[in-house]
This record gives C-alpha cells, structure tokens and sequence, in this order.
C-alpha cells in the first residue's frame, strides 16, 4: 500500500478539502505540517502570524484526532523534509497538497520540490486552492470559471481513513523563538470554531448593516466578516464562505423590510470574488512583489527614499490624528478596515512618497491576515504603478470627518489627543498656545505637528504620476497589463 503525505500549508482543516479526500483513497495518509526556516526568517512573517497558526494547528489536530488520525509536525525546508520521510518508509509515497499562490520564497520552494519529485518519480497531486485558475493566458472566462468552482459541492471530511503508523511529532515552535520583536496586543485567535462562530455571526446578526458600516473603522470592527485571517490560513474554504452566505441570502428573499440585508449580503459576495481576482494577478506574474506591473513607473521613488517619514508612519506620528489611530489600531490588532489601509498606502506612497517595495513589506507584518496576492495587487494599485488603476488619493482629514466624525476612534488610539475639543480634533496643528497649554497636548512635544502638507504633496505626485500616464510607453503597457490582469466584468456586473 503506498502513502500519501497530506501537506497542509495555508489550508489549515479538513472540511471541504479535496487533498485530504483524494489522498485517503487506497492509501495510508500522513498528515504533515512544516515550520520552513526560509518562511520563518523572510521579512513579511511576523508573530502575530505565528501565534494564529499555532492556534490553527491545535484546532487542526483535534479535527484529525476526532476520526482517528494525527497531525505531523516537522521542522526544515520543506525538501529535507520529504527526503527524510521519503528514507522512513518503504512505501511508495505520493503528496497531495493544494495549489499555493504565496511569496517568492514558497514560489521557489516549489519549483525546486517539483524537480526533486520529477527526479525521484514522485507524484505530487496539487488542487486549485480558493477560485485561483492555474494556468491561465489572459482573464477572458476568468469569472465564468470562477463562478463554477464556487458552486461545486462542498466537500465532506472523509471518513475510514487509514492513517499512516508513524512517529509522531507536534512540537510547535514558539513567538518568543523566532527573534522578532511582538507589537500585537489584541488579536484575533485562528482556529476552525472561531472561523465558524465569526461566519454565524456575520449572516446573522454582526453583517446586517454591513454596506453602510464596512467604511468607517468604528463600526467595521464589527460589521465586517473579520473572517479574513481564517481565510487566508484556511480555517474555512472561499466556497464554504460563498455558498453559506448565498444560502442565507436566499432565505431572505422576499421577507418584508430587509431589502437592505440582502444587500449586504451580496456586496460580501461580490468581495469574495474580489478576493480571488487580485490573488490570480500574483498567480499570474509572480514578480509584482517587486516589480511595477508597469514599467514606465520605474524610478519614480525608489531613489528618494525618506526614512524619517517612513519611521513616523510606522509607529503613528505623522501628525495627521487619523493616519496615526489607523496605523496604531493596526499596529496592536492586526486588523484595520479595507478602507483605512487604502488611506495609510496612499499616504506613504503620495503624501510621503515612499516607495511601495518597502512599506508593503512593513505592511505584510502587521496585517494578520496578509495574503501575498491581494497585498502587493492593492500597494501596486493604491501606488499608481498598474497603469491601469485611477489614481486614488485618500484627503485624510475629510476621511476622519466622513468617518469618525466626533473623533471616537482617535481619541481611543491616539491618547495625546483625547481631552481636545472636538473643533480641533482633525486639525490639533491648529490650536492656539494657549488651548496646547490647556489640554495638554503642546503641538511638537506631546503630539507631532503635520510633517508634510497634504495639499502641497499630492499636487507634486498628480504631476509625476499623470506626466507618465500620458507617454506612449505609458499607455502601450497599460494595454498588456489590462489584457493579463484586468478585471473583465462590466461595471454593473460588479455591483451584483
């Protein structure tokens, strides 16, 4: 009988998970997990990452131990790794895993475990892994696919499975191992109960008014899914996501006064697809972690790089109240709102004019659910580098007005300024000597004054970026990438 080594690696269950399904037919299966020091070590790995895949793969063991199997954990590089399982069995051995859209690192990793299985006459079975479509020449039929794998069946935990007699090893490696400082303080718990009590409460109750509330951090917190981190982790699968939600929102069809629900429900929808359509762009052209999607953009800012700024946008004291409560919130949570991570990315790429390479490496540590794909599309997106996204600059202080209104949010995140009036609240810059004395908060001692001017800066960056977009070259490679990534869904298509 041959063995089947079940792979996990951003997929973190055994609910709708064709891997495990495919793996356990006539074989014995040994489920396995690896800590790669490659992974590890890389810049965009963080604790807080770390912390949520320990609790994932806790929950996961249980899951496995409940129909009488276990879970293998292994420390090394992933191709040590199966050489030495492949010298402890005599069986011949095959790997299933699903399909892996990451960084660079596990991109390479790939390449050279496939040529190490091609060397050795080893199967590796890999299943497409969310509605990713490998490969793909160009994004004609892309949503159509998409829409068909969505609703496929869901996929049951099999059942009779023969599990491999193996030594077994679940020594997980510690935040406090990995040398790298911890700046989370509140963060979400990974794990598959905490995926399915989050997607209960969401259709429920907490997305009721989820198309109003997305927007505003104050109320985003809990008004969106927060099913992010599991997604990208693999508590839950997109399709078990997308056909839950869709269930619910056919109940609701035709129920008297919650138009608006169903609403909600379908703008969820329609950003699950999002979801998979900027991961394809990463599938695609591996390279956009550091490379313009449009090369007309190179230069632009790479020699002009200001590390004081960069340090002051890190830590939250730009001097711009909302700038600096989004970018502690996400310091110390993990989690901002889609919204507020389009104003922070702006702001460094327009306002500071920092490089996009850099600051999206900052970025990837501190969001807990950093997903390689969505990342770099969106920094490249909300950088001006596509050639073929709007420029969108975010005015920080109308947002704040338009989204903490009465500067609840920033009096929570940003102490110095809770006891100024509201008046000042967008603008503490502003305030006379005597009102700094009063409230203590003097302007360059207990809170930073604006280190830029918004106004000043963003019209130096239209000038550059729309300099560009209007050369020949410029627009002869805003075609090719239209034509390899471009969404092919009509704008009222895109609102369903």
């Amino acid at each position: 009988m041959s063995t089947s080594i079940l792979w996990f690696k951003k997929d973190l269950r055994i609910f709708d998970h064709k891997p495990f399904l495919e793996a356990s037919k006539n074989a014995l299966v040994l489920p396995l997990y690896i800590f790669e020091p490659e992974i590890l070590e890389s810049e965009d790995y963080d604790p807080r990452h770390h912390k949520f895949i320990n609790e994932s793969l806790k929950s996961l063991k249980i899951e496995l131990e409940k129909i009488g199997g276990y879970l293998h954990v292994e420390h090394g590089s992933a191709l040590e790794v199966f050489q030495k399982l492949r010298s402890q069995t005599s069986n011949q051995i095959r790997i299933f895993s699903h399909e892996e859209t990451g960084n660079w690192i596990s991109y390479q990793r790939d390449i050279h475990l496939k040529k190490w299985c091609k060397k050795n006459t080893i199967d590796w079975v890999e299943f497409p892994q969310h509605g990713v479509q490998r490969p793909i020449k160009n994004r004609d039929g892309w949503s159509y696919e998409w829409n068909k794998s969505m609703n496929e069946p869901i996929i049951p935990i099999p059942i009779n499975v023969k599990f491999e007699s193996h030594q077994k090893k679940f020594n997980l490696i510690k935040e406090k191992n990995l040398n790298k400082k911890v700046t989370h303080k509140i963060i979400q718990k990974g794990g598959r109960g905490n995926a399915e009590r989050l997607l209960v409460s969401f259709l429920n109750e907490r997305g009721r008014n989820y198309v109003k509330e997305m927007s505003s951090p104050l109320t985003a917190m809990t008004s969106c899914s927060r099913l992010s981190p599991h997604i990208s982790f693999g508590n839950v699968s997109i399709k078990e996501v997308y056909q839950t939600a869709k269930k619910k929102r056919d109940l609701l069809k035709g129920v008297k006064g919650i138009g608006f629900w169903r609403s909600s429900i379908s703008s969820f929808l329609g950003r699950l697809r999002w979801h998979c359509h900027f991961i394809q762009k990463l599938e695609d052209q591996p390279k956009i972690e550091w490379v313009n999607m449009a090369r007309a953009y190179d230069n632009i800012r790479e020699n002009d790089f200001n590390e004081n700024y960069f340090e002051a946008w890190k830590v939250g004291l730009t001097g711009y109240p909302f700038i600096d409560a989004c970018m502690r919130c996400l310091n110390e949570t993990g989690y901002i709102n889609f919204r507020m991570r389009a104003m922070l990315v702006s702001f460094a790429s327009y306002d500071l004019w920092l490089d996009w390479r850099k600051t999206s490496k900052y970025m990837a540590t501190q969001f807990l659910d950093y997903e390689p794909g969505i990342h770099y599309s969106q920094f490249q997106m909300q950088s001006g580098v596509t050639g073929i996204n709007s420029i969108r600059i975010y005015n920080p202080i109308k947002q704040q007005k338009d989204h903490d209104p009465e500067g609840i949010f920033v009096r929570k995140w940003v102490p110095e300024l809770a006891k100024i009036p509201l008046e000042y609240i967008f603008t503490p810059h502003l305030m006379s000597d005597g009102f700094q004395e009063k409230y203590s908060c003097v302007i360059g001692l207990n809170y930073p004054t604006p280190i830029i001017d918004h106004n000043l800066q963003v019209k130096k960056a239209k000038n550059i970026l729309y300099k560009i977009k209007s050369t020949s070259e410029a627009k002869s490679e805003a075609k090719k990438v239209y034509i390899k990534h471009g969404s092919r869904k009509k704008p009222n298509q895109r609102k369903q």
